[in-house]
Order: C-alpha cells, then sequence, then structure tokens
C-alpha cells in the first residue's frame, strides 16, 4: 500500500495533509497479475482561529485572558505612550493581524497610545478563513501635571530660587521699573497656563504694569477692566503709555 508491503488482513498507517489524499492499494496475485485500487481522502483545512494567549507589556487583561473571551479592557499611566500586545494562536497554521498588520504569533507587536481610550484589533484568520477578532480597549490617563518647569521675570529676581515644587515667590524692583514680563514654562506641553487670568504661550513673556493693572498678551492690551486690541504687545515702555492713554 502506497508502495510498501502490507499484510493481508493487516492495518496501515497513511499520514494525511490538508486537502487531497491519494492512497493507493496494489494487490499482486501469485502469478504476477496486479490490480490497483485508490482512495482519495479529503482532510479539511483546520478552521480554528482562536488565540491561546495574549499578553500586554503594560497594564493587565480584564477580564484574564480565555480563548474564548474575545473583548477586553486595560488602563495605563499618563507616562505610558505605547505598549507592546503578544498574540499565540492555538493553531500554528492560522494567521495573525494586530490593528491591520501582520503580526507573528508569540512575539509582541508595539501600539501607540492616545491619552483616553485606544481600541488594539487582533485579527486571527484560520487555515480554512474563518476569522476570529479580539479587541482590546486601553485606556491612558490623561496627565495630572500642572507644575510648570520654570518662572522668570525680566526684572528683579526671584526669592527663592525657582523650583517645581515651590508654588510662592517675592520680587522687589526700583521705582522706575513700571512694567515687566513674566515667563512662565510648563513642566507638561499638555497643560495650559494663565497670567492675571489672561490665557498664555508657555515659554513667552507676559507684559504687566504694576501701575493700572495693564496686561499685555499676544500684542493685546488690557487696562482697568478694558480689553482691546491696540497690537502695542512688544514691551515698549513707550508702547505702555499709548496703550494706556487710549
Amino acid at each position: 500500500m502506497n508502495g510498501a508491503f502490507v499484510n493481508s488482513g493487516s492495518s496501515a498507517t497513511v499520514n494525511l495533509g490538508v486537502g487531497s489524499n491519494t492512497i493507493t492499494v496494489l494487490v499482486t496475485a501469485e502469478d504476477g497479475t496486479t490490480n490497483t485500487y485508490t482512495v482519495t481522502v479529503t482532510r479539511a483545512a483546520s478552521s480554528n482561529a482562536n488565540l491561546s494567549n495574549m499578553t500586554l507589556s503594560q497594564g493587565t487583561l480584564s477580564p484574564s485572558f480565555a480563548s474564548g473571551t474575545t473583548s477586553y479592557t486595560a488602563s495605563v499611566g499618563n507616562a505610558v505612550g505605547s505598549l507592546s500586545i503578544t498574540p499565540t494562536v492555538s493553531d500554528s497554521t492560522a494567521s495573525v493581524e494586530v490593528n491591520g498588520l501582520t503580526a507573528t504569533s508569540g512575539s509582541p507587536s508595539t501600539v501607540n497610545l492616545d491619552v483616553g481610550s485606544n481600541t488594539i484589533t487582533v485579527d486571527v484568520t484560520a487555515q480554512d478563513g474563518t476569522t476570529n477578532t479580539y479587541t482590546v480597549t486601553v485606556t491612558r490617563a490623561a496627565s495630572s501635571n500642572a507644575n510648570l518647569s520654570n518662572l522668570t521675570l525680566s526684572q528683579g529676581t526671584l526669592n527663592p530660587s525657582f523650583a517645581g515644587g515651590t508654588t510662592s515667590y517675592t520680587a522687589s524692583v526700583g521705582n522706575a521699573v513700571g512694567s515687566f514680563s513674566v515667563t512662565p514654562t510648563v513642566s507638561d506641553s499638555t497643560a495650559s497656563v494663565e497670567v492675571n487670568g489672561l490665557t498664555v504661550t508657555s515659554g513667552s513673556p507676559s507684559w504687566s504694569e504694576s501701575g493700572c493693572g495693564l496686561e499685555y498678551d499676544y500684542g493685546r492690551c488690557h487696562c482697568a477692566g478694558r480689553y482691546d486690541e491696540y497690537l502695542y504687545g512688544d514691551g515698549n515702555s513707550s508702547r505702555f503709555e499709548q496703550c494706556e492713554s487710549q
């Protein structure tokens, strides 16, 4: 059978590949006459589109992984800007993709994370084309960093010297100093900053005059509660006078 001699009435093991397999049974009579029987066995392709395991490099899957469970969540801190997900297929003939990109079973795939909700899809395709999709929704926390990395004055000196954890300072200037700029720089680029109630750009100076509460922000003048578009925001003292006289 299939080229190997077997005893009549005895069985022989035949390995089967996926698809069509032809088994030949050759019978030889005592006088040399031969007769051939054929059996064509079709072995179906695997329909196993499951994962046997799935892990994250950051965070914890909830619920714990189970092959029959296809939807998961995980949470990570703001500092985690990316993570690796490692899917392992149950059947080695299946293929796997992570977020639409071909992945290798048992090997990590890197996924970048935005702040908020991030959906990771893991698509498994069985040998026969059967598909199964696992999803992991990873929530990355928003930044809680409301600190400054620096704070400077154009006139005078901060006392004590600036430190991110210190929030109260004093400074002294001479009588001739009628205006100065404050330049705050945020520690986290996602944070916003205001000086005396007006939005400013991190790392850019905000001008102020102690005499009438006049402030400059993006070239706009704010004096005595009035907000006008005078475009005198370069901090020049003569421009302060012009703005104040409007």
